[in-house]
């Protein structure tokens, strides 16, 4: 009988001796495919968050929103109008320094000049600069032509 346990303990101390490689490969085997595949579909990609910049250019393109929402409902006498002002121009320009090709914005730029009497200038360069990334839009072919009247007006005056 000795033997007999001799010839276990062998065939059990050279099963422990195999390489930790061979023993991680054998249980890999024993894994069906479907469930490889499941646990690394179960993984969010790291794309689905927004990037900082986009998150800003929204957050931006609300608070214009709100700053216009309140300039309509302001008194033109009150006394924080020109504070508004000046944050929707700083606003404006923010979201255009962020995206140098938002036409949009450009074109909300120039009205917002356009509207402020001796600013026709600052208006007509924003309506052409956004023309040059859209030389066919008839708005801003038309705005244009508004500002430039505008300033014309101005200098006769």
């Amino acid at each position: 009988m000795a033997t007999k346990k001799s010839r276990t303990a062998k065939k059990s101390a050279t099963a422990k001796k195999k390489p930790a490689a061979a023993k991680k490969s054998a249980t890999a085997k024993k894994k069906p495919a479907a469930a490889k595949k499941s646990a690394t579909a179960k993984k969010k990609p790291a794309a689905a968050k927004k990037p900082v910049a986009q998150t800003e250019m929204e957050r931006l393109l609300k608070a214009a929103d709100r700053l216009e929402e309140t300039l309509l409902d302001m008194d033109p006498d009150d006394p924080d109008l020109d504070l508004t002002l000046e944050d929707l121009e700083q606003v404006f320009r923010e979201i255009i320094r962020i995206d140098p090709g938002n036409v949009a914005t450009m074109i909300r730029l120039g009205e917002f000049f356009l509207d402020r009497d001796g600013a026709e200038d600052v208006a007509l360069e924003s309506f052409e600069q956004a023309f040059k990334l859209q030389p066919g839009n008839k708005k801003l072919a038309k705005l244009i032509e508004k500002a430039k009247a505008q300033l014309e007006e101005n200098k006769d005056s």
